[in-house]
């Protein structure tokens, strides 16, 4: 047996088989001091002199066991396991405490792996595929998009393992049973599965080979959600046929429930499609972006690696396509902090709530930390005692160190079971969203890894403050029992805990009012429209009914619809307002008649057809509106007041050429009206320029478009005949009708979100330091029950005791506030990024709000201790004393 595995052998024995090795080491030791006394008999001493004579030539057997047990080197870990044994038995003798501390704990730990959660699987998760951490995002010069053409040639290259592109902005038609509905797929080149790696609850992936756009395949892999919500989870689907955009294709397979899609943000693609001229007429434009790019590292190479062979392998095309100087510009790693930088909004949302989420934990820990310094001077009697036998300090707060630990790790674990239930209710949430969207909060590493690190600042914030203040007391009056019951320093450490949770509480309480009034004030908004008495109908053609012949369809469905008399007007649109699909904006040089240079103009645009503006409520300041006779050309444009403000210095509008992109030769537009401002892209956006187009224009090949109808009754009064309307024009068409109110919930959404959440957050901070304060308040009255029985004896009223006990609980409230106000001036700046254009960060009335809240919840923290306190009797009180 080598060396090395003879003392790890030794160690093992020391360690789990500790007693009879500790018996081993006595008879070792009796040994040798019998065989001492031994000889001094034999040298002619007594037996009771050769004993002692041997003790004091040997020593203590007790300090020579300590030293043997240390040798041994496994001191610190038997040192853990006794203290945890130790810690477990005196809270179970205590079950309010651990239950109490456990639970603020666990809202805090919760609260922070919850959030974490969400923006893990939303931001950070990396999609379902073999070897994620060899997957790499490809971007070009011309954006996040590039050709089909271009794809082709990079993969044929082999500069990678394999390059794959995709695309989400698809959308399709299913035909059900009776009905067609919109479907998002992911739309995929050929080599995708073999690329990516996906694994397949069912079937499986299409191949390469019977993929190929050349020859316009007609399969499908299938979401699980689909599989399930859609064909009710029949097992016989493989191999059946599903009818998409007028076509039958064969399903291959379908995916795992728990999937991370590719675009990751939580979009869940319900099918996965190869790419083919059908759903793509100009695939092979050399400039069409049609696809994102996604590339698998060989074994070995960088990402940087692949950056410059990338651009070797396209450096060809510089010649033939300017645009394509310098081909590849960036190679990001999938998943991780890439997509924090695509959603910068969403992603400070999620660091705005992981901040409030801490400061929950912190306050959390700091009512911990209070209980445990209540329970530090009831054992001060016991550490004295301890102290008194030679623990040393180190000794003892590591000890009150691990029964911190015990807590922080039962709270902990109960904090993953509250986040493990947030999970499911997320999941069976269903979302005004008009995208498919799924969120699997999953407990990956990254979870573990917090959980271990909430373990740890737990275990510090609620236990080493009190740890060391127990073991700085006095030994003698610990041992005698004494107590001060007098002195101006009668919170001490728990004063100033809850200081700093009040503090703490007013930021999230200042953070909660304002959110709040973002929502109230949201709501108020006027948008500049009427969504009151409007409907739409979001209508899907499938191929066939595009440009032109969607044009000649949405006109039709009008015309029936004018005809009703529920009916004031009705018109159509690309886009809507304050939707997923509200147009669009553009950022480009234009020139406009009548001034010198092009200007950069950025501007929203969309194209509405004749009574539009009539039907919105958008009201007409000059000019006139769109008509049939403006279809054809483009030539004609209409923009609002913003728009007229910022770009044509004082110029009159009407009449007057604006020239796109800043080219004379340029086709011109003549504006021909000017309306008033209103919303576009969010509900909170400050005024914004607009340009409007005439919608029966000639534009690439489309199959969304909406109809709006303004009724004079109830909009849910014609949603029926609408969709009828809709049917009985084009009865492949998938449509979506419902009144206009319901369809801007999407808009709503971030602030209603953002209010619940940080609203909660800040409740649940602001509940745990008003427990905080009634339990400090409440155990200044148990320690000061001697002093406030001798004033009363002494003369003093009632009245002036509850002003002692109230006057200490509000120093302390008032003190915290004025750190907090202070804190909250100064943190709450950032947030403006949040708030609608009208609220600022350091608004007054969420200030004055907060402060008045937190008084009153102050003073019902303090009102019962009070009581008790004006209820003590003094005669009973000081012959207890």
């Amino acid at each position: 047996m080598t060396r090395w595995m003879r003392v790890l052998l030794l160690r093992f024995r020391s360690l789990f088989i500790r007693s009879t090795v500790d018996r081993d080491l006595d008879r070792e030791l009796r040994f040798h001091l019998e065989e001492q006394v031994e000889e001094l008999v034999a040298a002619g001493a007594s037996r009771q002199d050769a004993r002692e004579a041997a003790l004091r030539e040997f020593g203590s057997p007790a300090s020579i066991t300590q030293q043997c047990r240390e040798t041994r080197r496994v001191n610190s870990l038997q040192n853990l396991l006794q203290d945890t044994r130790y810690a477990l038995r005196t809270l179970a003798k205590q079950p309010m405490l651990l239950v109490t501390a456990a639970s603020s704990i666990a809202l805090g730990a919760g609260a922070n792996l919850a959030i974490f959660g969400l923006a893990n699987s939303l931001l950070l998760s990396t999609p379902t595929a073999a070897r994620p951490d060899r997957l790499v995002h490809l971007r070009t010069n011309s954006g996040s998009h590039t050709s089909y053409s271009a794809w082709r040639e990079l993969d044929a290259s082999g500069v990678m393992a394999g390059i794959a592109g995709y695309d989400i902005e698809s959308d399709m038609n299913w035909r059900g049973r009776d009905v067609s509905i919109g479907v998002m797929p992911l739309v995929v080149t050929a080599n995708f599965f073999d690329v990516m790696g996906i694994p397949l609850a069912m079937g499986r992936a299409f191949t390469a080979a019977e993929a190929s756009a050349d020859r316009d395949p007609r399969v499908a892999v299938l979401s699980h959600r689909f599989w399930t919500a859609r064909l009710g989870g029949d097992p016989s689907v493989l191999g059946s046929s599903v009818i998409l955009n007028g076509h039958a294709y064969v399903v291959l397979g379908v995916l795992p429930s728990d999937l991370r899609s590719l675009p990751g943000y939580g979009l869940s693609p319900e099918m996965f499609i190869p790419i083919s001229p059908a759903l793509a007429p100009n695939l092979h434009a050399p400039r069409a972006g049609h696809l994102q790019l996604i590339g698998r590292l060989r074994d070995g190479q960088t990402a940087e690696g692949a950056w410059a062979a990338l651009n070797v392998a396209a450096s060809h095309w510089a010649g033939e396509d300017p645009l394509h100087t310098g081909f590849i510009r960036v190679v990001d790693p999938v998943g991780g902090l890439y997509q924090v930088k695509e959603l910068k909004e969403v992603g400070a949302f999620f660091a705005v709530l992981l901040l409030v989420t801490a400061l929950v934990l912190a306050i959390a820990c700091a009512n911990v930390a209070g209980l445990l310094v209540a329970r530090s001077a009831a054992r001060q009697k016991e550490i004295a005692l301890r102290m008194a036998l030679g623990a040393t300090r180190t000794r003892i707060v590591q000890q009150l160190l691990t029964e911190g630990s015990v807590l922080a790790v039962a709270g902990t674990i109960a904090g993953v079971a509250i986040t493990a239930g947030v999970a499911r209710l997320i999941s069976r949430v269903a979302l005004p969203l008009p995208v498919p969207f799924d969120l699997n909060v999953t407990f990956d590493t990254r979870l573990a890894v917090l959980s271990v690190a909430l373990v740890l600042v737990s275990t510090l914030l609620c236990a080493l403050a009190p740890a060391l203040q127990a073991t700085r007391g006095v030994l003698s009056p610990g041992l005698k029992q004494e107590t001060r019951t007098f002195g101006p320093r009668r919170f001490g450490m728990r004063g100033v805990l809850v200081t700093g949770q009040v503090a703490v509480s007013v930021l999230l309480l200042v953070t909660t009012v304002l959110f709040l009034r973002n929502l109230g004030l949201a709501n108020s908004l006027d948008p500049g429209f009427d969504a009151a008495h409007t409907v739409v109908a979001q209508i899907s053609f499938v191929e066939g009914r595009q440009g032109e012949a969607s044009n000649q369809a949405v006109e039709g469905i009008v015309e029936r619809l004018r005809g009703l008399a529920s009916v004031e007007a009705a018109t159509f649109t690309q886009g809507v307002p304050l939707t997923f699909r509200y147009g669009g904006s553009t950022g480009t040089m234009m020139r406009i008649e009548g001034r010198a240079a092009p200007v950069r103009v950025e501007y929203a645009t969309n194209s509405v057809g004749s009574d539009y503006f009539r039907v919105m409520g958008i009201r007409l300041l000059r000019g006139r509106e769109f008509t049939n006779a403006d279809r054809g050309d483009g030539r004609r444009v209409i923009v609002n007041e913003e728009f007229v403000r910022r770009y044509f210095e004082g110029l009159e509008p009407i009449g007057r050429t604006v020239f796109l992109h800043g080219d004379p030769e340029a086709i011109p537009a003549e504006v021909v009206g000017v309306v008033a401002n209103s919303k576009y892209r969010s509900i909170g956006e400050d005024r914004e320029a607009a340009l409007y187009t005439p919608f029966l224009t000639p534009r690439p090949p489309a199959r969304f478009a909406h109809v709006l109808v303004r009724t004079s009754g109830p909009p849910e009064s014609v949603t029926t005949s609408v969709k009828d309307a809709v049917l009985r024009t084009d009865p492949a068409a998938a449509v979506s009708v419902e009144p206009m109110t319901t369809a801007l919930a999407f808009a709503f959404w971030p602030s209603r979100i953002g209010a619940v959440l940080v609203g909660s957050l800040g409740a649940l901070g602001a509940l745990l330091a008003m427990i905080g304060l009634y339990g400090v308040v409440s155990f200044a009255v148990a320690r000061r029950t001697a002093e406030i029985g001798v004033r009363l004896a002494l003369g003093a009223t009632r009245r002036a005791i509850a002003l002692l006990v109230f006057r200490d609980g509000a120093t302390l409230v008032f003190t915290g506030m004025v750190i907090g106000l202070g804190l909250a001036l100064l943190a709450t700046r950032p947030l403006a990024w949040f708030l609608v254009a009208d609220l600022p960060p350091t608004d007054p009335i969420s200030f004055v709000g907060t402060i008045l809240l937190l008084g009153l919840t102050s003073l019902a923290a303090g009102w019962s201790p009070t009581r008790r306190a004006m209820k003590i009797e003094p005669a009973k009180t000081l012959r207890t004393e």
